[in-house]
């Protein structure tokens, strides 16, 4: 194989590596700081075509040397986890720099199925909960789950009596059932997911480069919960047997921290009653903003774009507006000077949507139900469903107590459902906002996510009405059935290929 096989041309100025070993290609990047070379394509001939063993060592000098950790960035990996519970994922996408994730959705996958004649919820023997526990904690996973499943055939037919097929006016009359059954099932999970444990298993896929995966491990090792170090354990064991000299110092001694557990949050005196009552939708609270940053963003946009020296804050305001074609067209940088910080109270559920956005800096603490559950519409509706889960919810409640009592509030968070109603700190900025509101407004966004977002705008704009012509493409309408029109558009290009 010759040196023009590694790359994607052998002389123009970009260029993909495509030699199959990731050290050899953040190795060879690597040389950019240290070489005289014009053209590493030229030193890959020289140094590392017949040196298989180039690259390895190249790190292991480096790191020796001198501990220079930024050239771990230039190796990227994909790794896969499987039957990871919802609550150590949520700890995994804490890190937001250097990773990316994809997790399967609870909103499109239907939980109702046993998988080796168990639902899929975390073994007990991984919770690290006190063992006089596990007959009530599987007992009421199995409870959970069945009324996930006892649920979701209730609910579909309530949907489509409320808004039958014939409600929405389409043309393609087979694009149209096949996006109506999509929709309906689509909100149907959407509600249901709401009593699913935060045990509950998923799979996520992370893509990233291996600085970030050795602050990862760490990060895990000092959590506090027996199944993240599991999982950080067997993260650092397929990471070892691949890049062993550049990984080894995520369990160095001399790069990490013993872990001592933190203060168990204080126990709450009073835990809201689960009767389901409480916070019914989402609270939203604009805690802090400069209005010295709102009412300077005339000159900051000014110093960005001089073109708009001259005009006052209006005017800027709505020509930026006017040039907005599409939610794509984000706003100019400038509008990251004007920060806020909100509260927010949400279920868990859509907590685990809205912690994607990682331009928003996230204050969270352990999940507890100080706050009460939320009982999603239909369930709500539904006399024999609302008091089947509120009865849940009770049981919950009880055993969430018992445990929290014996083994602490962390490894407590098990048995609590998405529905809990779950409170935060947000601190953004106003371009994120837009981006943010804009994007979760759609109608195919989840109706909690959708909810938060747009009264987060909502919040701001009471105290800064000039600013509304900015938040353009938030969409304030509502829609039962959010995911129809986009299945629709999807099945009518599907039938043109």
């Amino acid at each position: 194989m010759t040196s023009d096989n590694f790359f994607s041309n052998p002389d123009k100025r970009v260029f993909i590596l495509k030699m199959e070993n990731q050290v050899d290609r953040g190795a060879l990047l690597s040389r950019y700081s240290r070489t005289s070379s014009l053209d590493i394509r030229e030193l890959y001939k020289k140094e590392f075509q017949e040196n298989p063993d180039r690259g390895k060592k190249f790190y292991e000098r480096v790191f020796l040397e001198y501990g220079d950790e930024s050239v771990a960035e230039l190796i990227s990996i994909q790794i896969g986890i499987q039957g990871i519970s919802n609550i150590v994922t949520k700890l995994i996408e804490e890190c937001r720099v250097g990773l990316s994730y994809l997790e399967k959705s609870s909103r499109y996958v239907s939980y109702e199925k046993k998988v080796d004649g168990k639902y899929l919820f975390l073994d007990f023997e991984k919770t690290g909960i006190a063992k006089k526990f596990e007959g009530e904690y599987n007992s009421l996973m199995e409870k959970l789950f069945e009324f996930y499943s006892y649920g979701i055939p209730i609910i579909k037919e309530n949907l489509k009596t409320d808004f039958p097929l014939s409600s929405f006016q389409t043309e393609g009359e087979d694009s149209a059932s096949k996006a109506y059954e999509t929709a309906v099932r689509s909100r149907t999970l959407d509600d249901m997911r709401a009593i699913l444990p935060s045990s509950t298993l998923t799979n996520m896929g992370i893509s990233g480069n291996i600085r970030a995966f050795i602050h990862l491990i760490q990060k895990l090792d000092q959590s506090g919960i027996p199944e993240a170090k599991e999982i950080s354990d067997l993260l650092y064991d397929e990471l070892f047997s691949e890049f062993e000299n550049l990984v080894k110092s995520a369990r160095d001694p001399r790069y990490t921290k013993n872990h001592e557990p933190g203060i168990e949050q204080k126990e709450t005196q009073s835990l809201s009653s689960t009767d389901g009552k409480g916070i019914n939708s989402v609270d939203v609270t604009l805690t802090e903003y400069n209005k010295k940053q709102t009412s300077n963003i005339g000159n900051i946009l000014c110093f960005s774009n001089p073109t708009y020296i001259g005009q006052n804050k209006k005017d800027i305001i709505d020509l930026i507006a006017d040039e907005r074609r599409s939610r794509r067209d984000k706003l100019p940088r400038a509008f990251e000077f004007i920060n806020l910080t909100y509260r927010i109270v949400m279920n868990y559920g859509a907590f685990r949507e809205f912690q994607r956005h990682r331009f928003m800096s996230i204050l969270r603490k352990d999940i507890t139900p100080e706050h009460g559950y939320y009982i999603p519409e239909y369930v709500s509706n539904n006399p024999d469903l609302s008091s089947r889960m509120k009865q849940l919810l009770d049981d919950v409640g009880k055993l969430y107590i018992h445990i929290r009592k014996d083994s602490g509030g962390k490894l407590a968070q098990y048995v609590l459902p998405y529905c809990t109603n779950y409170e935060i700190l947000v601190n953004t900025n106003l371009r994120e906002l837009a981006y943010f509101s804009e994007l979760r407004s759609t109608p195919q966004s989840h109706p909690d996510l959708r909810e938060t977002a747009i009264k987060m705008v909502g919040t701001f704009l009471d105290r800064e009405p000039e600013f509304k012509p900015l938040f353009k493409f938030v969409d304030y309408g509502k829609y039962p059935l959010g995911r129809f029109f986009q299945e629709y558009r999807k099945e009518e290009k599907i039938k043109k290929l």
